[in-house]
């Protein structure tokens, strides 16, 4: 809808005029308009639309209205905000810090509280988890709602599964000092001191000082085994998982050190941003690194090589400097080999280098192995990169800014699109292709959990829509709706 203000101000004028100049002319034996009732059209109860795209099932239950059994929270003036958290939703209050866990399937309420809402994050198995903080301190929640962490000293933090007690007054700017590593009921897995090299050590720099960056020699820096076994694994903690925990020491570095109750601390593997299988150029400085995340690829297709690589558990590293464009770079999670590298459309910003591994703002559609990530400047401002092979397999452009993808779910993304007029619909597109599925399909998709249950809002109603209780979510492929015609 078109809006101007000045125009509107202009036309109401007008109105008035036009009404006082006929109201003599009226006919008055026209019966009066019917007073308005007030009262709002209700809400519906049933779902009379079509399943979008890549949503299958049956209406499960209403949320909204005098007859949907459902908790109050829903029923906030300011709104809400729902999130999938694996076979769940949480819901979110839009105007206080209060929150439910709504079983998707049942419609049971698994956990509510009031508390801050401090982010997801991952169990070492990889299972989303939920940081939240109340007057008690922080403290983590499953998908199921159960406490699965809270810190057993003050100043502990959940990192990946386990726990991280840092050096008194810990800041960026002076990281060193004493740290332990504990698993989530509080036991000691590793403990270890930490001598941070100073600033001036750590500004990237074309041939990096061994001895302040903590990179080994030989081949050590490219994932292989280490050629000096009595220098200590330490640095900051920035990302962990079943067995393991990778630290940054400084400088272009990251090191993966065991979590084995007969060998704990001990180097797994080390990676380097001055590594020349990375295609960086030999004149650049040495680059900072950020871990953005783990991710866990498809399996091995029906197609055979075409179909993708076998699953596996990959870390994907980007390797920034301040005029270079960043490098992408995905690594073998058992032995740090590097699997691929590629340069990205141009500089991306460099972060603190002891930094914990967040790709903030990027979404990832495991059924396709595709990662879709922001950019900060370059040719695109997001790129939908293959995580088995390494490749770009489209990007969106400074003219589809329009397009703002939301989420993924079973090979599609859901996207907002907004029109040059302010309207807004839904797209949906294949996460691989681009391909549009559905331009403003006949439902909005709000959330997708794991086990294939969505929010549709339809005529002003949620609706969860899904699989009912009793079944499993099927695991036969379905015919993917034909693309239309119109590129996005």
């Amino acid at each position: 809808m078109r809006s101007s203000r000045a125009p509107q101000v202009l036309s109401c004028g007008l109105v008035v005029l036009l009404v006082a100049g006929c109201t003599t002319d009226a006919d008055p034996e026209e019966p009066p308009a019917p007073e308005p009732t007030g009262e709002p059209t209700p809400l519906p109860t049933a779902f009379d639309g079509a399943a979008p795209p890549g949503v299958d099932g049956e209406v499960l239950r209403f949320l909204h209205g005098e007859e949907a059994d459902v908790p109050d929270i829903l029923d906030d003036p300011l709104g809400v905000r729902i999130s999938p958290v694996g076979t769940a939703f949480l819901i979110s209050s839009g105007g206080a810090d209060r929150h439910l866990l709504h079983d998707a399937a049942t419609g049971d309420t698994l956990w509510e509280g009031e508390a801050r809402f401090r982010g997801f994050d991952t169990d070492q198995a990889g299972a989303p988890v939920m940081r939240m903080t109340d007057d008690d301190g922080p403290y983590v929640l499953d998908a199921r709602g159960e406490r699965v962490w809270e810190p057993a000293e003050e100043g502990d933090a959940y990192l990946d599964g386990v726990a991280v007690r840092y050096p008194d007054e810990w800041s960026f700017d002076d990281p060193g000092g004493e740290y332990a590593v504990l698993d989530v009921d509080g036991a000691t897995l590793w403990e270890y001191a930490f001598d941070a090299p100073a600033p001036e050590d750590v500004e990237p720099s074309a041939e990096p000082d061994e001895e302040a960056t903590g990179e080994p020699d030989g081949d050590a820096a490219d994932g292989g085994d280490r050629a000096d076994e009595d220098v200590p694994v330490a640095g900051v903690p920035v990302t962990a998982w079943d067995g393991g925990v990778l630290v940054a020491p400084g400088g272009p570095v990251l090191r993966a050190a065991s979590l084995d109750e007969d060998s704990p601390g001990e180097e797994l593997w080390s990676i380097s941003g001055v590594d020349e299988d990375l295609g960086r150029s030999a004149s650049a400085p040495a680059p900072v690194p950020s871990v953005l995340g783990r991710y866990t690829l498809p399996g091995e297709s029906d197609e055979g090589a075409e179909g993708g690589e076998s699953g596996g558990d990959v870390l994907i590293v980007r390797w920034a400097g301040r005029e270079e464009p960043s490098t992408l770079a995905a690594y073998d999670r058992e032995d740090g080999a590097l699997l691929w590298a590629l340069e990205e459309p141009g500089p991306n910003p460099v972060g603190e280098p002891f930094d914990p591994a967040e790709g903030a703002g990027s979404l990832y559609d495991d059924a396709t192995g595709t990662l879709l990530l922001p950019q900060a400047s370059g040719e695109a401002t997001l790129v939908a990169v293959d995580l088995a092979r390494g490749e770009v397999l489209w990007g969106l452009e400074e003219d589809d800014v329009s397009i703002a993808p939301a989420f993924t779910h079973d090979g599609l993304v859901y996207a907002d699109s907004r029109s040059s007029d302010g309207g807004g619909e839904q797209l949906v597109l294949e996460a691989d292709t681009m391909d549009v599925v559905a331009e403003d399909p006949p439902a909005y998709v709000e959330a997708v959990n794991e086990s294939g249950h969505a929010i549709l809002v339809w005529d002003r109603q949620r609706f969860v829509y899904g699989p009912p209780p009793d079944e499993e979510p099927s695991s036969e492929p379905t015919e993917d709706p034909s693309p239309t015609d119109d590129p996005s």
